[in-house]
């Protein structure tokens, strides 16, 4: 029963404490959301560089073994 006494004071210590601590969670929380918000677009980008990087590999790939499928249907001809 003190301590909900004690918050519903009025002599305003605690009140101004309790303001610290919120005030300190609201800066804590927006720098944590900077970070994020950074990080997750780093993210983003290295995923579609990646991304990218797949796909040429992939099409090099393709391309590669179409052109050693063509030369082999070539030299089968017909006898």
């Amino acid at each position: 029963m003190k301590l909900l006494k004690k918050l519903m004071s009025n002599k305003g210590q605690l009140s101004m404490e309790v303001g610290v601590l919120v005030a300190a969670a609201v800066l804590v929380a927006i720098i944590a959301g900077y970070y994020y918000v950074k990080n997750a677009g780093t993210a983003a980008k290295t995923a579609g560089k990646q991304a990218e990087n797949f796909t040429k590999t992939l099409n090099e790939t393709a391309n590669d073994y179409t052109e050693e499928l063509q030369t082999v249907t070539n030299n089968l001809g017909p006898e």
